[in-house]
């Protein structure tokens, strides 16, 4: 079972083919927003933070480029 929802890896699945940079964090969540995926990027933050996880960003990338 991935560590991350299939969901959120078909979302940034979809960003990589719409051509956006998948190094750069702001990119893919100005593009998610531009979806209408708020949810989604809910994801990237830490618990009770305000504050964005780039670790969990960077693991979850990865996890979509490897399946």
């Amino acid at each position: 079972m991935p560590a991350v929802p299939t969901e959120i890896l078909d979302k940034l699945e979809h960003a990589e083919r719409s051509g956006i940079n998948m190094t750069s964090p702001k990119a893919v969540v100005d593009h998610m927003l531009g979806q209408g995926e708020k949810e989604a990027i809910l994801f990237f933050y830490k618990p009770n933070s305000l504050e964005f996880d780039f670790d969990k960003f960077n693991g979850a990338v990865e996890e979509m480029r490897n399946r």
